[in-house]
């Protein structure tokens, strides 16, 4: 509506100062004339720098044409990024369009109830009665991941486990899986009431203040997965192929999962400064300040990222390779140094997409 109703006189980016000091938020002014825009509208765009802060006046402005801008985001560009977006989205396919899903972490509604350590888990499960029940029980206390805890190619696992007293679910095979039955787990039930006034009075619960929230993807967690944070200051997300002897993490609300086919090549493509540029440029919405990274679910599926084809197979195969190989290394050392095999998948990257010089240039100065 803003569009195409009014006319942009002038955009300021204020995104490399710090506008209020109590909180990280992008911040613009935008003037504007309550008109329809003529067709080839231009307006002034400024963004300004630390140095601009005490004269925003003085900060240069560079001619922008309205038309150039979408409804899905404004993004400020001139006619050599708009041209490299094109090229982009001409190779690749929007994830959205994928034979992948992407689902938010398990939200608890009481973290300090239902997330625990090891320690605390180790207390619940020796409190167990009988080894059934302590079988039962360990069965449903899972290894978790939060955001801050995946790196890249890598995790930094904080011993920490979530207790899935789930509310029920349909299965991948269609069948019916009862909600839990908390009054079978009585070292977890004592462990809960011991946090009853929060469980109780929490708005994310299942049918009881024992039970989490209804979770239609919860087999989901127990499969081959990539896992990222959705606010990271760089690219990180870390392929979960249950090979460590923890088994499968379950991811907390402050991280995603994304499943489906062709997720080692995802991963290295989801590293690589293509499409990390592009992310940021074209399709984050705003970042967080200068140098964050917001990767929300609708952001994330608006990435163009060319489909495997007969065509460009052989350089799909080497960026999984690469990338498998960092996975290697990382789950051995999880500081190995990885930097020449991430430059090898980014120099195949730009062969994907078919880049040239100055196209690689845009990307590795804008970095």
């Amino acid at each position: 509506m803003l569009l195409k109703k009014t006319t942009i006189v002038s955009y300021m980016e204020l995104n490399a100062l710090k506008v209020f000091e109590s909180a990280t938020v992008d911040t613009s002014i935008m003037s504007f004339i309550k008109q329809e825009p003529p067709k080839e509208s231009l307006f002034n765009y400024c963004k300004p720098t630390p140095d601009d802060k005490n004269d925003l006046k003085s900060a240069r402005s560079l001619p922008m044409r309205q038309n150039a801008l979408s409804t899905e985001s404004f993004i400020f560009a001139n006619t050599s990024l708009l041209d490299l977006r094109d090229k982009i989205e001409s190779v690749g396919t929007p994830l959205k369009d994928w034979d992948i899903q992407i689902y938010r972490g398990i939200l608890t509604g009481a973290n300090e109830a239902f997330i625990i350590s090891t320690e605390k888990r180790e207390e619940i499960l020796n409190a167990c009665k009988t080894q059934e029940e302590r079988k039962c029980t360990e069965t449903l206390i899972k290894p978790i991941l939060r955001g801050k805890d995946i790196k890249r190619y890598s995790y930094e696992w904080a011993s920490l486990w979530v207790i899935n007293t789930h509310n029920g679910y349909t299965s991948n095979l269609k069948s019916k899986i009862p909600p839990i039955d908390i009054a079978k787990y009585p070292a977890l039930k004592t462990h809960l009431n011991s946090h009853w006034d929060t469980i109780a009075t929490r708005c994310d619960q299942g049918d009881t203040p024992y039970h989490l929230r209804n979770c239609a993807y919860l087999e989901d967690f127990e499969k081959e997965k990539i896992v990222y944070g959705e606010i990271v200051q760089e690219p990180r997300f870390y392929l979960d192929n249950g090979e460590c002897e923890l088994g499968y993490f379950y991811a907390e609300a402050t991280s995603f999962i994304l499943t489906g086919e062709h997720l080692c090549y995802l991963l290295g493509m989801l590293h690589s400064k293509l499409i990390t540029f592009a992310f940021k440029t074209f399709y984050a919405g705003g970042g967080l300040g200068e140098s964050g990274y917001r990767y929300q679910k609708a952001f994330i599926e608006r990435l163009p990222i060319p489909k495997i084809t007969t065509k460009n197979q052989e350089l799909a195969r080497k960026i999984t390779d690469g990338a498998e190989r960092i996975l290697k290394s990382k789950a051995k050392d999880p500081k190995a140094n990885t930097q020449e095999l991430e430059k090898e998948i980014d120099a195949l990257v730009y062969q994907l997409y078919h880049l040239t010089d100055e196209e690689i240039k845009i990307i590795e100065n804008g970095q």
